[in-house]
């Protein structure tokens, strides 16, 4: 902070607000907060466009044709398409590293640890299908094909909630929902991997593992360069998307080979940039700026160039796409799926099977699964409560849970494929459940902080009184 305020001493004073503008831009768009917000906003434009007089116009910008040609070689698809099988890829590469990155050194890396969390995923994915299940078997048989739809969580909506509660909702809760929401995505991709992937062409598929395995090859010899696995995953996502198998386990697939260890230790990083350092300030002189000393400037990208090389491949491409993925790919895959139009009779709602049946198990299997199998798994001893989290807060936490919005709309356009209407009374049917999830999951928090604060102001004053505190 105090480099930052010297930094500022030496711009000029419209140069210095300008900065301080930027800068509390910078702090905005890196917010968790700010991802939630966004991708909020694209939702609510889309159903508000959707039940507009322009609906019309929407359904032509999701239906759009765009077609990507080279000699006699073409490739055509909606926009839909693009946005579903093509960017969702490197949302699903992204979740891909950031499992990677918690079974190796995470929340997920010792069992021990990990074992409450799996264990709440796992009640967190079961109860909810069980419940929409049990619900669809009233209504038309296609009804049944989005059994998987509650089971997902939306770790941007769930997360960015938690911020925008600062200190109402413990640090430990934030952790324990981040590593659920992983494992809760695990679950939802080999769900999509297996059960809503249409028939197979081994061919492709086999021309797909070969793809894999050149990646798998250049991180076994050392390749860290994007390039290459750009090339291979372009190669991988071609082939898995005409094997019949989703697209977007391509990126699951590609992010598994992402290597995980830099090209130098810490040590070797540690001296070179001491040297770098210690040249830069020997040739530094007050009076002139490093626009005008070239061997200043080589020795700040030879710095750069060491950094690189001194951390690893797997978290600097994961921070590259964070924010292009959260603020700018979900938002559109928001904008071009949650757009329905609501019935003239609002009533009619509840008749929905599908609709009833997804918000239900959203909301009610959310909460009992999660909350039940984390009671389970520490009264049994296996697991035990994180610090600072007690089981009003887990309540809280699943009911957090239950807001599904990115994956679940996803497993419906999968799930609803070629049934508009089914689709729409899904769609309904998780805005509703995450509306409700999450204003259920703040509101508990809220009074868990306060009855917190009433304990805690009670505490004191028998302190002041000079009684003895009781433990419970």
């Amino acid at each position: 902070m105090d480099e930052l305020k010297d930094k500022e001493r030496e711009l000029a004073p419209l140069e210095r607000e300008f900065n301080h503008v930027v800068c509390s831009f910078e702090q905005f768009f890196k917010s968790q907060a700010t991802a939630s917000i966004i991708l909020l906003l694209a939702a609510i434009a889309a159903m508000v466009i959707a039940n507009s007089d322009s609906r019309e116009l929407y359904q032509k910008i999701s239906h759009m044709a765009l077609s990507i040609s080279l000699g006699d070689f073409t490739l055509s698809h909606s926009l839909h398409t693009w946005v579903n099988d093509g960017l969702m890829v490197l949302f699903f590469f992204l979740l891909g590293l950031e499992i990677k990155y918690e079974c190796l050194v995470g929340d997920l890396k010792d069992f021990r640890d990990s074992s409450l969390v799996i264990a709440m995923a796992l009640g967190g994915m079961v109860l909810p299908a069980s419940i929409y299940a049990g619900i669809a078997l009233t209504g038309v048989d296609e009804a049944m094909n989005g059994w998987g739809i509650p089971m997902a969580t939306d770790t941007a909506f769930a997360l960015g909630i938690l911020a925008l509660l600062g200190s109402k909702a413990p640090r430990s809760a934030a952790v324990t929902l981040s590593a659920l929401a992983i494992v809760d995505d695990m679950g939802a991709v080999a769900v999509i991997g297996l059960f809503y992937t249409d028939g197979l062409d081994l061919l492709s598929l086999g021309y797909a593992g070969l793809a894999l395995l050149g990646l798998f090859l250049f991180n076994l010899l050392g390749v860290r360069r994007p390039i290459f696995y750009v090339f291979g995953g372009l190669l991988l996502w071609w082939f898995v998307l005409q094997s019949g198998v989703h697209a977007t386990a391509a990126g699951i697939l590609a992010a598994l080979a992402v290597p995980t260890k830099p090209y130098a230790q810490s040590s070797w990083f540690a001296r070179n940039m001491r040297s770098i350092v210690n040249r830069f300030e020997k040739i530094d002189k007050k009076d002139v700026s490093i626009l005008e000393h070239q061997e200043q400037h080589e020795l700040v990208e030879e710095a750069q160039d060491i950094a690189a090389m001194a951390t690893t491949p797997i978290q600097r491409w994961g921070h590259v796409l964070n924010r292009p993925v959260s603020l700018l790919i979900l938002p559109i895959f928001a904008f071009i799926n949650a757009g329905v139009a609501l019935p003239s009779d609002l009533s009619q709602i509840f008749d929905s099977v599908v609709l009833v049946g997804v918000a239900v198990a959203m909301v009610l299997g959310k909460i009992c699964g999660i909350s039940l199998f984390a009671w389970l798994a520490v009264k049994s001893g296996l697991s035990r409560l994180p610090t600072g989290l007690s089981f009003a807060q887990v309540f809280a936490l699943a009911s957090l849970a239950g807001v599904g919005f990115t994956m679940s709309l996803f497993i419906a356009s999968l799930g609803f494929a070629g049934q508009p209407e089914l689709l729409a009374q899904a769609k309904l049917g998780i805005l509703a459940g995450s509306v409700i999830a999450a204003l259920l999951g703040t509101t508990l928090f809220m009074l868990n902080s306060s009855n917190t604060g009433a304990g805690s102001a009670q505490k004191e004053n028998h302190n002041k009184a000079g009684l003895p505190q009781t433990e419970g």
